[in-house]
């Protein structure tokens, strides 16, 4: 199985050394592609889709957690690469699989290679059954979503859900009866399901059932108010596609 890789580092010395131990050692990561700079990792990391990230905490012009926050999805295994040891903790609050100090030993990083093989193999058994629990839920022409708890699924109609929050690894469903479900999944999980099903993504963060929109605010992105009077900003850069589908005979 080839798994699509990529790696965030500025150094050009430490971005080799990575390389040849991933050739080595984990001959089944397929490296797509290195960035240093923020901008150009956001795009890589956007563009390649990857199932593994290796990024180094320093990087030229910011941060491997610049990076992360820039991006709209985080559909992939994280490993943290570093000389400081002091962004540990903030490296574990961003769900990472593991935590490299530089200069990387040959044990660590067969380590590190064991525990991201494992949890590769788990994400597709879970892709499995949650790819049936799917197939379980369409009944009577109403589907239904199901949502990754700690404890196990809940199961939502979709008409009933007015919005959805990624919050980190987390999402958060807002819904008609105005409780709130909060899932260990992060937003990319539930994107396809969702966009399939007249939701759209009107920021990185907040997808809306278009269902449920009763306006549109003018503005630099505008805004969309919600049935049961919320209001949440439209990015700039999806005012236009947003705009296509909310009045698609407006031109």
């Amino acid at each position: 199985m080839s798994i699509n890789t990529v790696i965030i580092e500025d150094e050009e010395k430490s971005a080799h050394v990575l390389q040849q131990l991933i050739k080595e050692y984990a001959a089944e990561c397929n490296i797509c592609g290195t960035a240093g700079h923020v901008s150009n990792a956001v795009r890589l990391i956007e563009d390649v889709r990857p199932q593994v990230v290796f990024i180094d905490i320093r990087i030229a012009d910011g941060t491997g957690f610049d990076v992360l926050h820039k991006l709209s999805s985080h559909q992939f295994e994280l490993v943290f690469v570093t000389a400081y040891d002091s962004y540990a903790l903030e490296a574990i609050k961003h769900s990472a699989i593991d935590y490299l100090l530089k200069p990387i030993g040959v044990v660590e990083f067969e380590t590190t290679v064991e525990r991201l093989r494992k949890r590769l193999a788990e994400k597709v058994q879970y892709n499995t059954v949650e790819t049936l629990l799917k197939k379980l839920v369409q009944q009577g022409g109403q589907e239904k979503i199901a949502i990754p708890m700690a404890s196990g699924f809940d199961f939502i109609h979709l008409e009933d859900i007015l919005w959805c929050k990624s919050d980190g690894m987390y999402t958060t469903f807002y819904l008609s009866n105005k409780s709130k479900v909060i899932s260990s999944r992060n937003l990319g999980t539930f994107e396809h399901q969702l966009a399939q099903n007249n939701f759209f993504r009107i920021h990185h963060s907040i997808m809306i059932n278009m269902r449920w929109v009763t306006q549109y605010v003018k503005g630099k992105g505008g805004s969309v108010v919600l049935a049961d009077g919320m209001k949440l900003q439209v990015s700039q850069r999806r005012k236009a596609e947003f705009m296509d589908r909310f009045l698609p005979n407006a031109g």
